[in-house]
Order: C-alpha cells, then sequence, then structure tokens
C-alpha cells in the first residue's frame, strides 16, 4: 500500500483502492472470481468488516458483481448509450476509449425465404460475429445486409472481402461504399442464454442476456441491414429521459410497432 496515497483514508477505502488498481492493471479480468473474503483479510492483514466495507464500494461502483452461493466477480464494464443516437457497435466501443474487434463465426447467403425468419423480406447476406472489447467476448451479431447492398459493396462480398478482419466494421464499410443509414427501429428484450451462447459469450448457465433486435434504413426507407444482438446482460445500459404523458406523445404512439418475424 502508498502510505501518502492513504493518508487519512479509512481502511476499507485503502483496500477499495488496492483492489481497484488490481482491477485496471489486470491482475483480474472481467469474469475473474475474486479471493474470497478470508483470503483478503489474510493477504492484506485487515478484519472481514474492513474487507466486506471495501467490496461495497467496488459493487457500488459496478467494477464487481455477487453472484449467490458462488462469490464475487470481476465485471464487465458496460457499453452505454443514449436513446436516439443510432451509433455501431465499434464506434461505441471506441468512444468509451475502449477497444472493439470481432472473431467471424459464419457467413453465407440466404434465399427470400430463409431470410423472411429473420424478419428480411428479399434474399439476404448473413454474417455471425462474436464482438470483443479489449479482446473479450461482449456478444453475438447475427446480422442480415440485402443482397442488393451487399453485392455493390466489395468489402462485404467478392476476393475484396474484408468481413473476416479483425477491427471490420460493418457501418464504416456503409460510410466507405456511400451508404447512408438514416434511421432505425429497435427492440430490446431480456431472456435466458441457450447452451451454444453461453459457450461463444464464456459465460455459466443459467445467465441472462439482453437481446437487441435492429432494422437499420435509408431516407427512403430502404433496409440497409437488420441485426439480431445477444450481449451479455452486465454489459450493456441505456439512459433515457421519461416524461408524463402529454397530448404530443400520441404522434408516436398512434402505431405500435410490430416485429415482422411474427407476421412470416
Amino acid at each position: 500500500m502508498t502510505p501518502h496515497r492513504n493518508a487519512g483514508k479509512p481502511r476499507y477505502a485503502v483496500l477499495a483502492d488496492e483492489l481497484r488498481d488490481g482491477i485496471r492493471a489486470g491482475k483480474w479480468v472481467p469474469g475473474d472470481l475474486l479471493p474470497s473474503e478470508a483470503q483478503l483479510c489474510l493477504k492484506f492483514g485487515v478484519s472481514r468488516g474492513t474487507v466486506v466495507k471495501a467490496i461495497d464500494v467496488l459493487l457500488a461502483e459496478g467494477l464487481l458483481q455477487r453472484r449467490q452461493g458462488v462469490g464475487t466477480f470481476v465485471s464487465r464494464p458496460a457499453l452505454h448509450r443514449s436513446p436516439g443516437y443510432l451509433l455501431g457497435f465499434s464506434e461505441t466501443v471506441r468512444r468509451q476509449g475502449r477497444v472493439p474487434s470481432h472473431r467471424l463465426v459464419g457467413q453465407r447467403q440466404l434465399d427470400r425465404s430463409e431470410a423472411l425468419q429473420y424478419g428480411c423480406d428479399e434474399p439476404a447476406l448473413l454474417l455471425e460475429r462474436i464482438r470483443l472489447v479489449d479482446g473479450f467476448p461482449w456478444a453475438i451479431h447475427t446480422a442480415l445486409i440485402p443482397m442488393r447492398i451487399a453485392a455493390a459493396v466489395p468489402a462485404l462480398a467478392g476476393p475484396d472481402s474484408r468481413v473476416a478482419d479483425s477491427d471490420f466494421s460493418l457501418y464504416r464499410t456503409f460510410d466507405e461504399a456511400g451508404l447512408e443509414i438514416d434511421h432505425a427501429d429497435e427492440t430490446i428484450n431480456v431472456r435466458l442464454a441457450t447452451e451454444n451462447e453461453a459457450v461463444q459469450l464464456g459465460i455459466e448457465l443459467p445467465s441472462a442476456v439482453m437481446l437487441v433486435y435492429r432494422k437499420s434504413f435509408d431516407q427512403r426507407g430502404n433496409l440497409i441491414e437488420l441485426i439480431e444482438a445477444v450481449y451479455l446482460q452486465d454489459c450493456y445500459t441505456y439512459d433515457a429521459r421519461l416524461v408524463r404523458s402529454n397530448p404530443l406523445s400520441v404522434l408516436y404512439h398512434e402505431r405500435e410497432p410490430t416485429d415482422p418475424r411474427k407476421s412470416s
């Protein structure tokens, strides 16, 4: 412990600093089990009450999470988004000072009947990717790009495809090809992870995951991209400002959004 930095601090705050520094230095990485309270007492020569208070500080900061009957784990810092702003995964991660990458799991063309299962009513290119943040699995993205779009973008199909590159960004590829996404419709849900998702994300079952279903369009309303994303439940946060209902809100709720998969 550093004496000058700790002068005047209560012991639990000093211990919280030590644990926080260890996490930031990579001594414990996201998903790691923190040493038990008894082990921390012995290692740092403090009481159990001091350890409990220090852990509570880091729990409140979101650096740790408790799993009943298992222990305390290092959390994966959540990606923060605000409704109303359409950003790609890579853009969101970079804005938070971190490094995005991906691992391509699958790539194939779907005919119209196959694409309809995802809510796309035309032939499409399907990309299945595991999205990583600082090298750790964060999400599973299944993206569909209509073939009329994919066929015109060399980075998506053909010998010049860059889809397998670890730093590939779909939205950046669209920008480079002059395709402008104007708006998107997005639905968020929560469920338990499947066995395959747990393996891909490196989590234990049962675990909750967040589902994001989004369709992006150009100014004329033509579909540019459809995505089904499965996020770790502790890795994705939304902030929203809510207001009391007023007559103007009716304009936004005249028609409830529908999930095209339910009507196909």
